[in-house]
């Protein structure tokens, strides 16, 4: 390859400059540069004089943005992404920030949540308001749910206040004072029930008897006809005392069945109890083999209770009694206010054998009809003792009186045997 050789800069002289004219044995030139007008702006006074630039202006902003979109593009998505900001506009949100529904919080906004916290001071207030209303009206049936509304409105503002994710820790707080208030208030009315406080009870004469007002008379359902159910203002009734177990009867049904019936006698002639009883069965040894529930209305009376126990196998039952409620448990129903059932049976052929009917009619005297009106039939043998037992229910026995067929059946009968039939609710 030839070798090129950079030919010695060569210059223009000037007219009338002593090197204008070339030197005696000196190579002809063989051209002569011009410097170009953006490099050097005298160039133009020294024509025929090459310069290198030794600075360069600014280029232009267009070619500024230019490159540096050029660069960014140049950048990995992600790297886009986080350093360069969005393009501005009217109303744009600053960059780094994040709108929230459609706009931006003002600044100092706690955007959590505060449903919770809502929650907890609704529950508690509810809590409060209704053991006001339970210690106004003297029910404890009314103020047992206010204890489990305050507790939970307590854990819950609990949660509330100590989650960083929930929000409200104002209604928060409220909640938390609200259900400690509550639970104190929730405290003092227990303890006022259990002193007799709203028990209705007065603090009596010197006869014993207490005063009852007819708003302490909550039991609906069992008034007479052409009564309101209601005591008297200012009447009179002598303590409740308990229902006894008169009579208890019960044999093998079939396979491992019991039949079982308990006559319980309500003494009271102005109390009623609407509560529950309880069966137990006993062995020769004492040790219970089971029991059975019971629900009823003890009206003013006798009343029999007739059930039985299951899956007792080859265990033989020796005795049986029954847990009744206690005194305290009794409501007031004045006895000229309260309505009864009556209940009429049917002849029993003298010489029944096999399966046998019992028939008869029920009828209720109350301002309300009734419903689920259980009618309980107790076979005696001759010496009077209980031989047999069953049940059966009626769906609705009006009170006006109008009487409504039943049946029930038994195996057998023993000679001489004598049928009674009674009703409860």
């Amino acid at each position: 390859m030839p070798a090129y050789a950079v030919p010695p800069q060569q210059t223009t002289p000037a007219p009338g400059d002593a090197r204008s004219a070339p030197s005696p044995g000196a190579p002809p030139l063989a051209h002569a540069y011009a410097t170009p007008a953006y490099a050097d702006p005298g160039a133009a006074a020294r024509p025929g004089t090459y310069a290198y630039p030794t600075a360069y202006a600014a280029p232009p902003a267009a070619y500024a943005a230019a490159g540096a979109a050029a660069a960014a593009a140049a950048l990995p998505p992600y790297a886009r992404a986080a350093s360069a900001p969005p393009p501005s506009y009217p109303g744009a949100p600053a960059f780094g920030t994040a709108p929230v529904n459609g706009s931006l919080p003002p600044a100092g906004t706690d955007t959590r949540p505060k449903g919770l916290a809502i929650v907890a001071l609704s529950l508690a207030g509810a809590g409060v308001l209704l053991m006001l209303v339970a210690a106004v009206l003297g029910s404890a049936g009314v103020g047992w749910l206010s204890p489990l509304l305050l507790f939970v409105a307590f854990v819950l503002s609990l949660i509330a206040l100590i989650s960083r994710r929930q929000g409200g820790k104002g209604f928060g707080v409220g909640a938390l004072l609200l259900s400690i208030l509550g639970g104190l208030l929730a405290l003092v009315v227990a303890v006022a029930w259990v002193f007799g406080a709203f028990t209705g009870a007065s603090s009596g004469g010197d006869d014993g008897y207490d005063t009852y007002t007819e708003e302490e008379y909550s039991l609906p359902g069992i008034a007479a006809p052409g009564t309101d159910g209601q005591p008297d203002p200012g009447a009179q009734f002598a303590p409740p005392v308990q229902a006894t177990v008169t009579e208890t009867a019960f044999g093998r049904g079939y396979d491992d069945v019991w039949w079982y019936a308990v006559i319980v006698d309500n003494p009271n002639a102005d109390y009623v109890f609407d509560a529950y009883a309880e069966v137990h069965a006993y062995a020769e040894d004492g040790s219970m083999l089971g029991s059975a529930p019971a629900y009823t209305m003890l009206l003013s009376g006798k009343t029999a209770l007739v059930g039985y126990f299951f899956d007792l196998s080859d265990a033989e039952i020796a005795r049986i009694d029954a847990d009744l409620p206690e005194a305290s448990q009794a409501t007031l129903s004045p006895g000229t206010e309260t309505g009864s059932f009556g209940v009429e049976v049917d002849t029993i052929p003298a010489d029944a054998d096999g399966p046998v009917a019992v028939t008869g009619t029920a009828s209720a005297h109350f301002a309300e009809d009734q419903e689920f009106v259980a009618v309980t039939a107790l076979v005696r043998a001759a010496d009077g003792t209980i031989a047999a037992a069953t049940s059966t229910y009626l769906d609705a026995v009006p009170g006006d009186g109008t009487p409504v067929a039943f049946e029930a059946w038994f195996e057998d009968l023993p000679p001489g045997a004598t049928v009674e039939a009674l009703a409860h609710r």
